[in-house]
């Protein structure tokens, strides 16, 4: 079984693009704290594709905090004729964690939660109309 599930706060503003079939891709990276290691955080990249992932670019900004789902995916590629692997979370769904207003200001991304319960933002649906054999990988440039 191939499934992640973060909790983090963008460490830039998504790329929103579209392919050459017009389906909207989005790539942005997530810092995620480290359990019992305070100030420390890893930096997962991410992508998303179809509604998801114009949900993404048009909603998300760096410092927003979102909980999301997804799979884990390898990608291998050559630069130079040098053999490169990377490692992307594709999303599945996504959540906002806290309300627009509770942004923090800082670009810190290790700083504590509020002691606030903020309220509940609509979701998005599980259901996107990403089909991962319905697409040609050369379509994406990654």
């Amino acid at each position: 079984m191939n499934l992640v599930v973060l909790i983090g706060r963008l460490t830039r503003d998504p790329e929103l693009k579209f392919g050459q079939s017009g389906k909207a891709y989005s790539r942005f990276s997530l810092a995620v704290d480290r359990p019992m290691k305070k100030g420390e955080a890893d930096f997962i990249n991410c992508v998303a594709f179809g509604k998801t992932a114009e949900l993404i670019g048009e909603y998300l900004r760096k410092g927003r905090k979102v909980a999301i789902n997804g799979r884990l995916q390898m990608n291998r590629y050559e630069v130079n004729g040098e053999k490169r692997t990377s490692y992307d979370v594709v999303v599945d769904s996504m959540e906002f964690i806290e309300a627009k207003g509770a942004e923090s200001s800082t670009s810190e991304f290790s700083s504590p939660a509020p002691s606030y319960s903020a309220p509940k933002v609509a979701s998005q649906p599980t259901n996107n109309d990403f089909d991962s054999s319905s697409f040609d990988e050369d379509e994406f440039p990654f």
